[in-house]
């Protein structure tokens, strides 16, 4: 019992380890990319890479900052080949590899499809949109309803458990 409780821990630690690695090196290519890209400094450099990696982080893990309050947003969604924006707050589903590899449990763009969760938010691009979502700094939200519809449940990622979880099955109205 207590050398399974052992290597539970060591696993969870190295998980972790390894996640902050590939984090750690992920961003900072991304940012020279787009500096690059761009032929200009990204807000990404400086003091403001450390927020966004301790944000990607508690987004990937599902954890709220602060508690979890929920705050609702509502305008245009936009798309710039990297993050998905209302306005000025770039808004985030979890990791891309999930967004680009699972199939959505909701019809979010109301196409009459059940598609990959990025193709489903690519569809509602350019339209008005409602989320609701926890805000980890002051222009990046983790974002848990679409329009009324939920995405993840706060604090457990969607991506660990599959669409499985008890929020997939409350009425919405409440």
């Amino acid at each position: 019992m207590e050398k399974t409780k052992k290597i539970k821990k060591t696993m969870l630690v190295t998980s972790l380890v390894m996640m902050l690695l590939l984090v750690g090196t992920l961003v900072p290519s991304s940012v020279i990319a787009l500096e690059e890209k761009n032929n200009q400094p990204t807000p990404l450099g400086g003091e403001h890479l450390f927020e966004r990696i301790r944000n990607r982080i508690c987004d990937m893990l599902g954890i709220c900052l602060g508690g979890c309050e929920l705050e609702e947003i509502t305008g245009i969604l936009e798309y710039d080949e990297e993050n998905f924006y209302i306005g000025e707050v770039e808004l985030h589903f979890g990791p891309n590899w999930y967004i680009t590899s699972a199939i959505s449990a909701e019809d979010y763009d109301g196409d009459g499809e059940y598609e990959l969760i990025m193709d489903e938010l690519l569809g509602l691009v350019s339209t008005e949109v409602t989320v609701e979502g926890h805000y980890q700094s002051d222009t990046w939200m983790s974002v848990f309803t679409i329009n009324g519809l939920v995405y993840r449940e706060p604090g457990q990622p969607i991506w660990a458990s599959q669409h499985h979880w008890r929020w997939r099955h409350r009425n919405n109205d409440e």
